[in-house]
């Protein structure tokens, strides 16, 4: 007797990049492109498999150090909005199932992106300061003129400066993070699947 045996091979998922050890799949970057979330405050990539790759890179160091502070309420108010934004849980649960997510994965992302948003403020924002020079440049020339364009009386310097110092202390440590990312990039082994 003969038996022909057929073996059927699936593709269960590829590989879209490795970065030093850690696999990043194309169901993964396919799941990311369609989730959007950023709220890591990572600065955007030219391409998600781009911003993925940064991720792994700032999780492998966090991996490396004492891990950030993300508090219940964080992670709460966090999972809050997002579900606001889809509608309710259920509307959440559909949309995830959807991109081929599912809610442990979810809370697993957003656990690493709060982890990375509070590892950068603490390596960077203790080292940031604004100039009050600085935030009177900026309020003349930008934010005043931004309530002028919409018909809107500007609040006074005195007012503003807060608002001021966050925007410029947060595009600064932003700066610093591209920097810190190129840096890091430099030094690791990342492998691109054509």
């Amino acid at each position: 007797l003969l038996f022909t045996f057929v073996i059927h091979s699936e593709t269960i998922d590829r590989i879209a990049a490795i970065v030093n050890d850690d696999i990043i799949t194309q169901s993964e970057v396919s799941a990311m492109e369609k989730l959007q979330l950023n709220v890591s405050g990572l600065p955007k990539a030219e391409s998600t498999l781009a911003d993925r790759i940064n991720h792994h890179l700032l999780v492998q160091q966090i991996q490396r150090q004492p891990p950030p502070t993300v508090t219940p309420e964080m992670i709460r108010d966090t999972i809050e909005s997002i579900t606001r934004e889809h509608g309710g849980n259920e509307e959440l649960l559909v949309f995830l199932n959807s991109i081929g997510m599912n809610y442990e994965d979810f809370d697993n992302e957003l656990r690493e992106q709060l982890s990375i948003r509070e590892f950068i403020n603490l390596r960077f924002r203790p080292f940031v300061n604004v100039k009050i020079e600085e935030a009177e440049d900026y309020y003349n020339n930008v934010y005043k003129l931004e309530f002028e364009a919409e018909g809107k009386s500007p609040p006074s310097f005195a007012e503003s400066f807060e608002t001021i110092q966050s925007v410029l202390a947060a595009s600064r440590v932003l700066e610093r993070t591209k920097e810190w990312l190129d840096q890091l990039k430099k030094e690791a082994s990342i492998y691109i699947k054509e």
